[in-house]
C-alpha cells in the first residue's frame, strides 16, 4: 500500500511541475496574442472540449436533448434507442417504473462486463442508472457518448466500456426570463401480445397430445368448451380479463431560464404519471389491489455565479422523487408467464356461487390476485447536488485556473407492502341437480400481513481538484488540465466501499488551427486490488489534421470542411462483481456430526488460491475516423476501430483433484478483439422558406474470442474461442423423423442417427450428425447465425419546416441479430409439458397426415428432451425496423393575445407505433415475453413566455 502511494505521489509531483514550467514559460508570450476561453465550459466531464469541436481527436457523438422530447417514455433512457451511433440500447420491460434499458457501447468485448457498465455521468459526475432514468427530456441539453481512447483515457481504469455523458440546461444571459410551460397526454396499447388457442382447441389438441402418448384421452366432448360462460367447461380469454386495450401517460413541467453577467440560472419542475395496462385493478378497493402506477415528481436548479472578475461558482441540486406501485404478491414477470400458461379451460374466473375460480393445478387466478391480493409500494428518492469553483490565476499567468469540485447523490427506496390472500375454490365436478361440486379445502387458504422496510439504496461521493490551461502564442494554441480525483461508492448489499482515486490529464496542441495533437492520460487505482498493483497508468494519443485549412482546399466550393483524425490508446475496467481476489478466504463445507443426538456443526475449507496479480481488464483501442462538410449543406463523420482487451478474468480449466483440497482462483488471461465501423451523415437545407432535413447513421461491431480457458474439445467447433461472444450454437435442423425413419417395432432403422436424449417418435425433431457416428449429441452442436446483441444498427431521421408547421420522423432497424424461442418463449412454444398452456405456434404440429408440411413437433404431454435441445429450429431472425418517434407540430402565429408570448407550439406524436420484422406472432425486440412493450399516441403543447 505505502508503494502504491509512493507511486502515486511521484506522479502528480512530477506532472505538477511539468503544468507549472509550462506556465511560467507561457508568461512570456506577448499580451496581444492571448485568447482566453471560459475554461469552466470546455470541458466534458473533465476531459473533452466541446465547446472547440474541430480541435477535437476522439471518437465522440453528440445528441441533442431537443430530439429525446420526440419520444413519449417514462423513462428518459428509453428515448436513445438508435439515436446515437455506436451506442446500444437493449429495451427492457414495459412496466411503469420498472423499464430501465440496457446499454452496450460498441458492442461487447468482455465475457464478465455485461450490460450497464456503460459509465453514466451526469453533469460531470458518475451517477447510477436509476439518477437518470427519471429525468425530464425538457431539461436535457445534450447526451454526449464517448467511445475511443482519446475521449476515454482521463476515466482509467473505469473508463473501457464507455461514457454516457449526460448535460443539463444552464442559465443565460437573456434580455428577460425565459418562463416556459410543456405538457402532453399520451394513449398506450401493446404493441402485440401472444396468441393463445381457446378452450376448444386447447382441449381438442391436449386429447390430441394424450392419444400420441398412448394415455386415453381427458376431455369427452371438446364441443361443449365452445360456450363462452359455462363454469363447468370454462372458456377464458386471460389476456382480455387482465389488461385494457389503453392506458395513459401524462408529463408536465415548468420551468424558467435566464440570468445576466453576473448570475445565470436555470430552473425546472417536472411531473409525470403513468398508468399500467390491468383492468379493474382496484375495482374493490384501492387497499386490496392496484394498477400498475408510476409517478415522478422532478425538481432542477442550476445556478452559476460570477463572484468577481476571476471566480466563478456553479451549483446544480437535483431532486426526485418516484412512486411505484404494483400488485403484491408477484411480479409482472410472473403475471404474464402465468396467464399464458394457464389453459382457457382451466377455471373460470369466478364460480356460480361467486367465489373466485381456481385449480389445485396451477393454483393460480391472474384476476383475483390483481384485485384481491394487496398492494406493493415503492418510494424513491434521487438527489444529487454538484458544486464547483473555477479562480482565475491570471497573476500567475495568463490562461491558468484552479478548479475544484465536489458531488454527492445518492438514491434510497422505501417499501410498504399489504398482502391479502381470500380463499379461491376448484370445481370437482355436478351434482345431480347441476350444482358444482367445489373442493373440500380451498386452493388458497385466507391471510393477510404487512411490512415495511428499506429497500436499494446508493450513494456516490467524488471530490476533484485541478487545473485548466488556454493560451494562445501566435499560431500554437495549447489547452490542457489536470487533475486529481477520488471517488467513493456504496450500496445495498456490499460489506466494503468501492474506492478509486487518482490523477487524470490532458495536454491538446494545435497549430495554425490545422495540425492538432492531444495527449491524455490517467494514473488511477482501485483499493479491490492487492498492495503493488492497485494503480495503472492509462495513455492515449490523439492526431488530427484540418486539411481543408490547406491552399490546395481552401476555398474548395465543394468541401467545406474536412478533418482526419486517429487516435491510439488504453484503458481499463474494474468490476464490482470479481473484489479481493489477491485474498484468500474460508467458504462454507459440509460440516460433521458429534454425540448421541446427531448433532450437527458446520464446516468450512479454504476457498479458491489467492490471485496476487489480479488487474483490471485492459481495452487497447485504434480509431481512425473523419469529419466533414460538403456543399456547405452535406455534414457526416466516419470512424473506424479496432480494440484489444486484455486481462479478462477466468478461471483456468485445469482439473484439480479433490484430495489437493484447493480450487483455482480467476486469472487474468481471457482476449477478445472487436472491430467496427460507425457512420453518420445528414443534409440540411435552411435557405428557403421550406427547411429541411434528411439524415441517416450506421454502426457495425464484431467481436472475436482470442485467448479463453476451455477444457479440450475434439472438434475446433465446439470451442467458443475463434467466435464472437454470445454466439448462438445448436443442432442444425433436417426436418421430422418420419414414419418411414422407424420399423414395424418401433426402433430406427440402420443409417438413421439416434437422439442421446431420448428415444425419438415420429414427429420429434431430426438433427444433422456433425460427426458421422450415429448419435446427436452435443458434440454436433456447431456455430451459426449471430448472437441476441445485434451486430449493426441502423438509423434514419427526416423532416421540415414550412409556414407554421414542423415534422420529424425517426425510424431504427437492428441486423445481424438471432433469438432463440427456446430460451426466451418457452411456455410459448411448448404445449402440455409442465401444464403449459398451447399458442398459435404449435396450430400446425406434426401428424402422419400433415407430415409433409408440419411446422411444430408432435403434440404431448410428456417433457421431451430431444426438442428441448437448442438448434436452428427455435432461432428466428431477430431483425427489425421500428418507427421509433413521428411528430407533427404547429407554431401558432403571433397575432392577438399571442403576441404576448415569445411561442405557442401544438404537436401530436407517435411513439413505436409500426414495427416490421420477420418473426410471425411476436415482436422481435422482446419477443412479446412479459409486460408488454406499448406504443403511443401523444397530444401536447410548448408555451414559451
Amino acid at each position: 500500500m505505502k508503494k502504491d502511494y509512493k507511486n502515486f505521489l511521484a506522479w502528480m509531483l512530477a506532472f505538477c511541475s511539468f503544468s507549472a514550467a509550462n506556465a511560467q514559460t507561457a508568461v512570456t508570450a506577448p499580451a496581444d496574442t492571448i485568447k482566453k476561453a471560459s475554461s469552466y465550459k470546455d470541458f466534458v466531464d473533465g476531459g473533452l472540449r466541446i465547446d472547440k469541436a474541430w480541435r477535437n481527436t476522439g471518437a465522440v457523438f453528440t445528441l441533442s436533448g431537443e430530439d429525446l422530447t420526440r419520444m413519449t417514455s417514462g423513462n428518459l433512457l428509453n428515448t436513445l434507442q438508435g439515436r446515437i451511433p455506436g451506442l446500444t440500447v437493449v429495451t427492457g420491460s414495459g412496466e411503469p417504473g420498472y423499464d430501465n434499458p440496457t446499454f452496450y457501447m460498441r458492442g461487447v468485448s468482455s465475457w464478465n462486463l455485461q450490460g450497464n457498465q456503460v459509465l453514466i455521468y451526469l453533469d460531470g459526475f458518475q451517477v447510477d442508472m436509476g439518477a437518470i432514468s427519471g429525468l425530464s427530456a425538457y431539461e436535457i441539453e445534450s447526451v454526449t457518448l464517448l467511445k475511443d481512447a482519446a475521449a476515454l483515457a482521463v476515466y482509467g481504469l473505469e473508463g473501457g466500456s464507455g461514457v454516457l455523458s449526460i448535460r443539463t440546461k444552464k442559465g443565460a444571459v437573456l434580455n428577460k426570463t425565459q418562463v416556459f410551460v410543456n405538457g402532453k397526454y399520451g394513449i398506450l396499447s401493446p404493441i402485440d401480445l401472444p396468441k393463445v388457442m381457446d378452450a376448444y382447441g386447447y382441449t381438442t389438441n391436449y386429447n390430441n397430445a394424450l392419444t400420441n402418448d398412448g394415455l386415453p384421452i381427458k376431455y369427452a366432448n371438446p364441443e361443449l368448451y365452445k360456450a363462452a360462460n359455462d363454469p363447468f367447461h370454462p372458456n377464458v380469454n386471460w389476456y382480455d380479463e387482465l389488461l385494457k386495450k389503453t392506458s395513459a401517460i401524462q408529463d408536465y413541467n415548468f420551468g424558467f431560464r435566464g440570468g445576466n453577467n453576473t448570475a445565470k440560472f436555470f430552473v425546472l419542475m417536472n411531473y409525470t404519471n403513468f398508468e399500467g395496462l390491468y383492468k379493474n385493478a382496484d375495482i374493490i378497493d384501492k387497499d386490496f389491489g392496484t394498477n400498475a402506477k408510476y409517478t415522478k415528481l422532478n425538481l432542477r436548479a442550476n445556478i452559476e455565479l460570477q463572484l468577481n472578475k476571476n471566480l466563478v461558482v456553479t451549483a446544480n441540486i437535483s431532486g426526485i422523487t418516484e412512486d411505484r406501485n404494483t400488485p403484491s404478491g408477484f411480479t409482472a414477470d410472473q403475471l404474464f408467464n402465468n396467464i399464458m400458461a394457464i389453459p382457457a379451460a382451466a377455471f373460470p374466473v369466478k364460480n356460480p356461487n361467486g367465489t373466485w375460480g381456481n385449480s389445485s393445478v396451477y393454483k393460480f387466478n391472474p384476476i383475483q390476485l390483481l384485485q384481491q391480493n394487496g398492494v406493493y409500494q415503492s418510494h424513491t428518492r434521487n438527489l444529487q447536488t454538484n458544486f464547483s469553483f473555477v479562480q482565475k490565476l491570471d497573476k500567475l499567468t495568463k490562461g491558468l485556473d484552479l478548479k475544484g469540485e465536489v458531488s454527492f447523490a445518492n438514491q434510497y427506496v422505501g417499501i410498504y407492502q399489504k398482502q391479502f390472500s381470500v380463499n379461491s375454490y376448484e370445481i370437482t365436478g355436478q351434482d345431480a341437480q347441476g350444482n358444482a361440486i367445489y373442493g373440500s379445502t380451498p386452493v388458497t387458504p385466507i391471510s393477510q400481513s404487512s411490512s415495511d422496510g428499506g429497500g436499494a439504496h446508493w450513494n456516490r461521493t467524488t471530490v476533484r481538484m485541478g487545473f485548466d490551461y488556454d493560451r494562445t502564442f501566435g499560431k500554437s494554441t495549447f489547452t490542457g488540465m489536470i487533475q486529481a480525483r477520488r471517488q467513493g461508492y456504496t450500496h445495498d448489499g456490499i460489506v466494503y466501499q468501492v474506492r478509486t482515486q487518482g490523477i487524470a490529464g490532458n495536454v491538446t496542441y494545435d497549430y495554425d488551427k490545422k495540425y492538432i495533437v492531444d495527449l491524455s492520460g490517467s494514473y488511477s487505482g482501485s483499493a479491490d486490488f492487492g498492495p503493488g498493483h492497485r494503480y495503472g497508468w492509462f495513455p492515449a494519443v490523439g492526431l488530427g489534421w484540418i486539411a481543408s485549412k490547406e491552399d490546395f482546399l481552401k476555398d474548395n466550393s465543394t468541401i467545406n470542411f474536412l478533418k482526419v483524425r486517429a487516435s491510439y490508446g488504453t484503458v481499463g475496467n474494474i468490476n464490482e462483481a470479481y473484489r479481493f481476489l489477491y485474498q484468500q478466504f474460508a467458504v462454507g463445507a459440509p460440516g460433521w456430526i458429534t454425540g448421541t443426538g446427531n448433532t450437527g456443526h458446520g464446516g468450512l475449507t479454504e476457498g479458491p488460491f489467492a490471485n496476487l496479480d489480479f488487474a483490471w481488464e485492459k481495452k487497447t483501442t485504434l480509431n481512425v475516423g473523419l469529419d466533414f462538410t460538403l456543399w456547405k449543406n452535406l455534414s457526416g463523420t466516419l470512424d473506424v476501430f479496432t480494440e484489444k482487451r486484455t486481462g479478462i478474468l477466468e478461471v483456468p480449466t485445469a482439473s484439480v483433484p479433490d484430495y489437493t483440497g484447493f480450487n483455482l482462483q480467476y486469472a487474468n488471461t481471457g482476449e477478445v478483439h472487436n472491430k467496427g465501423l460507425e457512420a453518420s451523415l445528414k443534409y440540411e437545407q435552411n435557405d428557403n422558406k421550406f427547411k429541411y432535413y434528411v439524415g441517416g447513421s450506421f454502426a457495425y461491431a464484431r467481436n472475436k474470442i482470442v485467448k479463453r480457458s476451455e477444457n479440450p474439445q475434439p472438434y475446433s467447433y465446439l470451442y467458443t474461442q475463434g467466435y464472437p461472444i454470445g454466439q448462438m450454437k445448436g443442432l442444425v435442423y433436417t426436418g421430422f423423423y418420419q414414419q418411414s425413419d422407424f420399423d414395424a417395432n418401433g426402433n430406427l432403422k440402420p443409417g438413421i442417427a439416434a437422439s442421446s436424449y431420448t428415444n425419438v417418435k415420429p414427429g420429434d425433431l431430426k438433427f444433422k450428425d456433425q460427426d458421422g457416428n450415429g448419435i446427436i449429441n452435443d458434440y454436433d452442436k456447431v456455430p451459426m447465425k449471430y448472437s441476441v446483441l445485434p451486430e449493426i444498427t441502423l438509423g434514419f431521421n427526416l423532416g421540415f419546416k414550412y409556414a407554421g408547421f414542423d415534422f420529424d420522423a425517426y425510424l431504427q432497424g437492428v441486423l445481424h441479430r438471432t433469438v432463440s424461442l427456446l430460451n426466451s418463449a418457452y411456455t410459448y412454444t411448448h404445449p402440455f409439458v409442465f401444464n403449459n398452456n398451447i399458442s398459435e405456434f404449435s396450430a400446425n404440429s406434426w401428424t402422419p397426415q400433415n407430415a409433409a408440411t408440419a411446422t411444430s413437433p408432435r403434440l404431448s404431454t410428456l417433457a421431451n428432451p430431444n426438442n428441448d435441445q437448442q438448434s436452428d429450429f427455435w432461432m428466428r431472425n431477430g431483425n427489425f425496423l421500428k418507427l421509433r418517434s413521428v411528430e407533427l407540430g404547429y407554431t401558432l402565429p403571433q397575432r392577438g393575445f399571442l403576441r404576448k408570448l415569445d411561442a405557442v407550439r401544438v404537436f401530436v406524436n407517435g411513439t413505436n407505433l409500426f414495427t416490421w420484422d420477420k418473426i410471425e406472432g411476436l415482436e422481435a425486440e422482446r419477443l412479446s415475453m412479459g409486460y408488454p412493450l406499448v406504443k403511443a399516441v401523444t397530444f401536447g403543447m410548448k408555451v414559451k413566455l
